[in-house]
Order: structure tokens, then C-alpha cells, then sequence
């Protein structure tokens, strides 16, 4: 998979947990899905890092 897909898989799937998290609370859901937003890239930063190496070592 690509790194581009990877990152904005796991940025939308955080994005929208933290969005649902905020509305079942009554909070204001703007910071919260920034945030989810973020951590989502480094999340999927992180896989693709892992995916990677692993592809290398299997060479």
C-alpha cells in the first residue's frame, strides 16, 4: 500500500471516533476531530514505517 493511503485511512477513522466521542459527550467537536486528525497521521505514519521495514528485512 502506499504511505499517502495509509495516512489518510487512519487520519479519517480517528477523526471521525473522536467527532462521534465529542458528540456523545455534548462538547464542541471541532478540537476534538483536530486532534483525532493528528494522532491518525502519526498513526498511520507509524504503520507504514513498520509495513516497510518489514519489507525490508524479508529481501
Amino acid at each position: 500500500m502506499k504511505e499517502k493511503t495509509i495516512v489518510s485511512t487512519c487520519s479519517l477513522f480517528t477523526s471521525l471516533a473522536s467527532y462521534m466521542y465529542a458528540k456523545e459527550t455534548g462538547k464542541d467537536g471541532i478540537p476534538y476531530v483536530m486532534i483525532g486528525g493528528f494522532l491518525g497521521a502519526v498513526l498511520g505514519e507509524v504503520i507504514f514505517e513498520k509495513i516497510k521495514s518489514n519489507n525490508n528485512t524479508k529481501k
